[in-house]
């Protein structure tokens, strides 16, 4: 194998490996998103949050996980 398809191959792995990376952070994002929309939901100390502000938060944090699922090329 010449040098000039090892190369080739070598940036074609980077750019997998980084989309990758990028999928997993995508993910991860996604999973803290689903556990501080169920704690806005559900946690009692949220009920201590104003009602505009907490209806907004909770908005917010929908928006964002239908943006993500989106993103992710998730059914939802």
């Amino acid at each position: 194998m010449s040098r000039a398809f090892v190369k080739e191959d070598d940036g074609e792995r980077g750019n997998t490996v980084a989309d990758i990376q990028f999928r997993e952070a995508k993910v991860e994002w996604l999973k803290i998103q689903e556990k501080k929309l169920d704690t806005l939901l559900n946690d009692p100390k949220s009920k201590k949050i104003k009602p505009d502000t907490l209806a907004r938060w909770i908005k917010e944090t929908e928006a964002d996980i239908a943006k993500t699922k989106k993103e992710l090329g998730y059914e939802g």
